[in-house]
């Protein structure tokens, strides 16, 4: 078309309300044309689908749930603890321990850290509570390592060798 089209004076045309699609794109749709009502106190989304809708939302879902979705998942069991290796144990441990708590969960976290801590200390861990690590013996030598939490690995350890039992701990 015009090559002044899309500069100052393909502006006017625009101004001048000369082309209907042009207007649409430019100023935009009178939303109560559509069927809006914009002085409703009621939030738009709720009764609003599109403007190519025929229909309007309705409140209630058009699709229904599996019935599995409605069965309470199985107790939690210490078995489960013995099929983890013990980085998946230190995850549970650190995780469900530093977490923020929330009520509904308390029981579940706990019983989670709870099982965690009884299954490392089968396993030959000891917790140092005082500088919240696990540590174990190395087998086949007098060298020990511990549970890095903040890498995620295992390290030689360093300092002085833990007690051979540690009680358990009741907070845990």
């Amino acid at each position: 078309d015009k090559p002044d089209r899309y500069g100052m004076l393909g502006l006017l045309s625009v101004i001048r309300m000369m082309d209907d699609n042009l207007n649409t794109l430019a100023l935009g749709t009178d939303l109560t044309l559509l069927g809006l009502n914009l002085n409703a106190s009621d939030n738009l989304y709720e009764s609003f689908v599109s403007p190519w809708a025929d229909s309007r939302v309705s409140r209630s879902p058009e699709y229904v749930l599996p019935r599995c979705y409605y069965i309470s998942p199985p107790a939690l069991k210490t078995v489960f603890f013995q099929k983890f290796c013990d980085m998946t144990l230190f995850y549970i441990f650190y995780h469900f321990l530093t977490r923020p708590s929330d009520a509904q969960h308390q029981e579940l976290r706990a019983s989670l850290v709870k099982y965690a801590y009884q299954e490392l200390l089968a396993r030959g861990w000891q917790f140092q509570q005082e500088s919240n690590i696990w540590v174990t013996r190395v087998q086949g030598g007098n060298e020990f390592k511990y549970f890095d939490m903040q890498a995620m690995e295992l390290r030689p350890f360093l300092g002085q060798p833990p007690p051979q039992h540690t009680p358990p701990a009741e907070s845990h």
